[in-house]
């Protein structure tokens, strides 16, 4: 009730080119730029390498054009209500797929919480928190934590970027992910270093299954 208020008050716009939209759509995308996006075709990415930790990845579209502008917006400028559309644009990807009833929980890929303060938010749980209300499905910020306040990962080379996230993540309480299937949300995919490692934490910690779903990835499968 509060955010149909927000939409009359303040009516919803497009983040890409700010058009202003009608009243209750669910997604920030006028028809102009979604025809813009550059989707990604088919469910899942099969990864070339075959020692990742998570079972399947969920990638929606590629890091190119208006997405990529607006996932730098999101990330860096100071633009948490983005969250809500890229939580949209992976759950029309999502439902597309027949098992996604079988996920237990849903986290986002955790920031260190001295990095977390000063962004003001953590862009992969606003957009987890979005896409567990759209599929009613438990969100939790707590299970996994980031223990090391890791240098930023677009600045470094892949040797680097594994030797700066390795045993960066701790699973809090294993009680909580043992024999589940795990849904794991982040921004963007490079080359997968992160999302691994949170991975292998949830899979150590005695998850069944573990999914990874990006909004956009850099990577040519």
């Amino acid at each position: 009730m509060f955010e149909k208020i927000l939409d009359i008050i303040f009516p919803p716009k497009c983040i890409f080119c700010n058009k202003i939209l009608n009243y209750g759509v669910k997604s920030s995308i006028c028809e102009n730029c979604n025809l813009k996006i550059p989707f990604l075709n088919g469910r899942d990415i099969n990864l070339i390498k075959t020692n990742n930790y998570f079972d399947d990845i969920i990638c929606v579209c590629e890091y190119s054009g208006i997405i990529k502008e607006a996932l730098i917006k999101y990330k860096f400028f100071n633009r948490p209500s983005f969250g809500r559309t890229f939580a949209k644009l992976i759950y029309d990807k999502i439902k597309g797929m027949t098992d996604w009833e079988k996920v237990d929980i849903i986290i986002g890929v955790p920031l260190h919480r001295k990095k977390e303060k000063k962004r003001g938010y953590n862009q992969a749980h606003l957009i987890s928190k979005q896409l567990g209300r759209l599929l009613e499905i438990k969100v939790n910020k707590n299970i996994l934590v980031r223990t090391k306040n890791t240098d930023s990962q677009s600045l470094l080379n892949r040797a680097d970027r594994l030797r700066n996230v390795k045993d960066a993540f701790l699973v809090t309480d294993s009680n909580l992910v043992k024999d589940k299937s795990i849904l794991i949300l982040d921004d963007i995919l490079t080359t997968g270093t992160t999302l691994d490692e949170c991975c292998k934490a949830l899979k150590d910690a005695g998850a069944r299954k573990v999914i990874a779903a990006v909004i956009a990835t850099g990577r040519k499968f």
